[in-house]
């Protein structure tokens, strides 16, 4: 049987819960949106387009390391297998996409989780932690979709 293997770039839209499956293993999941972007040239800004919700799973010692180090607005690579699940809500059906995740990382291009030096903070401890965001292009103004930062170079 084939897999379907997917990596996505994006932003943690909720915290990761952890919880216990009834053989004991460890599960955290946690929602991400992968947003596509593309650059106008004529405008010489970034657009958001098609958008990508999931819930990523992740198990045992990863779902360890991710309920320890993730929270929510952080920009995120996972890559594992895509699988989707069918349901019906009020006579609707619907389909939601799960990633069953064999890595994720912190996207360092978009997110910075590095120690300000005290010179660089003003005054602030070195234990403070920067969370910039590159934004090398403005959104556009013209544009009637919200823009995230989190996905430049999505």
């Amino acid at each position: 049987m084939y897999e379907t293997a997917v990596t996505l770039v994006g932003e943690v839209l909720s915290a990761p819960r952890t919880r216990e499956t009834k053989h004991g293993n460890r599960v955290a999941s946690f929602r991400m949106v992968s947003i596509a972007r593309r650059f106008d040239r004529v405008n010489q800004c970034w657009v958001d387009g098609d958008r990508v919700h999931a819930t990523v799973n992740c198990w045992k010692q990863l779902a360890q390391g991710v309920s320890q180090a993730l929270e929510k607005g952080d920009s995120v690579l996972v890559t594992g297998r895509l699988r989707t699940r069918e349901y019906e809500t009020d006579g609707q059906r619907r389909t939601a996409a799960e990633v069953d995740a064999s890595a994720v990382g912190l996207d360092v291009l978009h997110e910075s989780r590095s120690e300000v030096c005290d010179s660089e903070a003003g005054g602030q401890s070195s234990e403070s932690v920067s969370r910039e965001y590159l934004r090398a292009v403005p959104p556009c103004a013209s544009s009637t979709e919200s823009t995230s930062p989190h996905a430049l170079g999505v």
